[in-house]
């Protein structure tokens, strides 16, 4: 957990290994339409494409008491990018400002090749679900999370949907 802004929630950063190729699980995480099936507490997701590469996605939550239902429309982007330690593949999001009922939400995932068949992936999340919830508590929450998105994609990069066009 890492300071975001004065007097806001922290930002997560997780990191592990996805025993899948870089590729594979780029094309899950840019598969707005299924992140319902992976993402920890997201009920529903689409995917609108823009006319600007940028993809638009309503997203509803389901969290614990007493945060309840959330939802908001986030703006994502992927890209393919060589750097100096190689190919790099980047998913980010953003929320919409206004388009539901959180104060923010953002966060990306950055995929390495680590090592034949392997991919070492960074996830950084912020949710700053406004009203009366203390921030210690939405820190706990976003901590407690990210194993559970990891283990989440892990296996949902196994669909056969994701297997090379």
């Amino acid at each position: 957990m890492v300071p975001f802004a004065r007097g806001a929630p922290k930002e997560g950063i997780g990191h592990g290994v996805i025993e899948a190729p870089p590729e594979r699980v780029y094309r899950a995480l840019a598969d707005y339409r299924h992140w319902e099936e992976f993402m920890p507490f997201l009920e529903a997701s689409d995917a609108r494409p823009q006319p600007d590469g940028s993809v638009l996605s309503a997203q509803l939550l389901e969290l614990p008491a007493p945060l309840g239902r959330r939802h908001y429309e986030i703006r994502a982007r992927h890209r393919i990018e060589g750097g100096p330690r190689g190919k790099a593949w980047t998913v980010e999001w953003t929320y919409v400002p206004g388009s539901g009922n959180v104060a923010g939400h953002h966060g990306s995932w950055t995929l390495l090749p680590h090592g034949p068949g392997r991919t070492w992936a960074t996830c950084r999340l912020y949710t700053d679900p406004g009203g009366a919830v203390p921030h210690w508590a939405v820190n706990r929450g976003t901590s407690e999370t990210l194993p559970w998105i990891f283990h989440g994609l892990r296996q949902h990069v196994r669909r056969s949907r994701y297997d090379t066009p």
